[in-house]
């Protein structure tokens, strides 16, 4: 049962980092378009 719950726990880890880690990405791509300090709007 270790064996089945093992693989399982580290892939859903492992997509649960991606998935923050894209939404972080989105986020500041927005950030660094749309909301740049220097520009004025």
């Amino acid at each position: 049962m270790t064996q089945d719950t093992g693989p399982k726990a580290r892939g859903g880890m492992i997509t649960f980092v991606l998935t923050i880690f894209a939404i972080a990405i989105v986020v500041a791509g927005i950030y660094m378009l749309g909301f740049t300090p220097g520009e004025p709007s």
